[in-house]
Order: C-alpha cells, then sequence, then structure tokens
C-alpha cells in the first residue's frame, strides 16, 4: 500500500477515500469492474449475502454503482477495500428515501474474513457518517446464520431488529454511536 490518502469528504457529509486500521478504502471507479464482477459472482463471497450474480447481471450492477455514485447530488457511495496484502472487498453506503438513514454493507471474500478487515472500514465509516449528522442512522442486513456478521454489528454497536423471511436487520442510531466512542477511553 502507497501513502496515506488524503480524506475527502463530499458537501454530504460522505467520506471520500481513507485509510483505517491498514485498511485503504478508495471510491469505486471503472478500473474497479474486475473486482467487483469478482466478488459478486464467488459463491463462497455471496454465501451470506444474497444470490450469486452471473456475469451479465454482476456488470449491470457495476454499472448501475458508478451511475449511483456519479449522480449530481451522489445517490450511494461504493469504495474498493484494499488490505495490506492487497486482497480487496466492498464497502457500500446508499441512503434511503427519507435522506436521514442508509444502508450500508460489506462483500469481503473468505480470504480477507476474520482479519478485522471489516471491523476497521465499517467503524470509520460509522464515525464519519454519524459524527458529520450525515445521517440519524444506519442499517444492514445479512442471512440469518452469518455469525461473522453477528459479532461484526455487536462490535460496533449496532442493534438487532427482529428477523424476517431469512434476513436480520441491525440499525445503529447517530446517538448510541457517539455515547458508544465518546465512553471509549483516550489513547
Amino acid at each position: 500500500m502507497s501513502a496515506d490518502p488524503t480524506p475527502v469528504t463530499s458537501s454530504c457529509g460522505w467520506p471520500g477515500d481513507f485509510l483505517a486500521a491498514g485498511v485503504r478504502a478508495t471510491l469505486l471507479g471503472d478500473k474497479d469492474a474486475d473486482l467487483f464482477v469478482a466478488l459478486y459472482g464467488d459463491p463462497a463471497t455471496m454465501r451470506h449475502v444474497a444470490p450469486v450474480l452471473d456475469l451479465q447481471a454482476a456488470h449491470g450492477a457495476f454499472a448501475a454503482a458508478l451511475r449511483q455514485m456519479r449522480a449530481a447530488p451522489p445517490a450511494a457511495r461504493y469504495w474498493r477495500l484494499e488490505t495490506v496484502s492487497g486482497a480487496g472487498g466492498l464497502l457500500s453506503l446508499v441512503p434511503d428515501a427519507d435522506g436521514r438513514t442508509a444502508e450500508t454493507g460489506l462483500l469481503l471474500p473468505p480470504a480477507v474474513q476474520a482479519q478485522g478487515v471489516a471491523t476497521a472500514a465499517l467503524g470509520h465509516l460509522c464515525d464519519a457518517v454519524l459524527r458529520a449528522d450525515a445521517f440519524d442512522a444506519l442499517w444492514t442486513r445479512h442471512r440469518i446464520d452469518h455469525a461473522a456478521a453477528v459479532g461484526l454489528m455487536r462490535r460496533l454497536g449496532f442493534v438487532p431488529e427482529v428477523p424476517a423471511d431469512g434476513w436480520q436487520r441491525w440499525r445503529l442510531e447517530r446517538r448510541t454511536w457517539r455515547a458508544l466512542v465518546d465512553a471509549l477511553p483516550a489513547d
């Protein structure tokens, strides 16, 4: 990995590129199609997320993600995650229609899981958007049997909602995040 990127924040309080605990997050761009398509087409990666996309559907989803990011104002933000070893993943932030809440998600191949990548990237994103008052709350969802996601959500202070149709949904209120972060001992 190269030098730290200069943090960039959009006018709506969403972070641009960032570095968190050895995980580099760069805004998704044209050059990231191969990673995006590979992750969405990999059964092991998609196991707890959603059905695997075929090549055409994955390319269509990638094009839609870029359109959302390039809209004025942006309709969503997606980041390519890169570890020190060069392994990659994806992070997303998609506001709900009300503009006060947003869905966030991670897509990591098995080789990158259980290494702190999700905690670092999602923790940074939560802090950036909730401290900037960009959203009142963030939410996410995963298949009910995804034990690693349960641990991640608990570590970051997300609160579980009632499971439905095989999905577990979690919510993190801005005030909950602030209380959690403000309670941490100083370094």
